[in-house]
């Protein structure tokens, strides 16, 4: 092990040796990773939204308001799922305890928020779609958009529950839903 070499170094190292101080710290990261996990869910989500609203908007000027409705309901549905994301508890009792997190819990909450973000992509294909496609596949499109807004807010709410509970007893269904 190499000797620190800077004031910060020192410090650090002093501090890894002190009881509780580390887990406090890594304790401490691990909210305020989660935090920014959220905050960069509900921040895609909103870009999601800007889209669908530039493609509401290239509608309206065509004279093309068959689906306009629809769009601004799932316009709507987005912004929900942002601010169910966003505003989110983040003191989680359970999983930032002080008890030592094992590295299976730390694996699968990891499985979890990289499914969450590819069931954001898959969001933002759907979305995509609505600008490219004709009228005939929009309301189908539209419904699958509901669907995996369904799908990436139960997942959420799953997470939630895994990081609130006991260490012990939690547990977390990381199956993706398919459209």
């Amino acid at each position: 092990m190499a000797a620190p070499k800077g004031f910060s170094d020192r410090v650090e190292s002093w501090l890894a040796r002190i009881p509780g101080i580390r887990t406090y710290r890594d304790r401490e990261h691990r909210r305020e990773t989660d935090k920014r996990l959220r905050e960069h869910l509900a921040s895609r989500l909103q870009d999601v939204r800007s889209q669908l609203s530039r493609t509401v908007l290239d509608l309206s000027q065509k004279g093309e308001f068959a689906h306009l409705e629809d769009m601004d309901r799932l316009s709507s549905r987005i912004q929900q799922v942002a601010d169910t994301i966003r505003y989110a508890s983040y003191g989680y009792a359970g999983i930032f305890d002080v008890e030592k997190i094992r590295e299976e819990e730390l694996d699968q909450l990891y499985a979890v928020d990289l499914s969450l973000m590819d069931d954001l992509g898959a969001i933002k294909s759907k979305v995509a779609e609505l600008s490219q496609g004709s009228l005939e596949k929009w309301k189908t499109t539209i419904e699958e958009a509901f669907h995996l807004l369904d799908c990436l807010e139960e997942k959420f709410r799953q997470r939630n529950e895994f990081m609130a509970q006991p260490l012990k007893k939690s547990g977390i269904n990381q199956t993706r839903r398919n459209a």
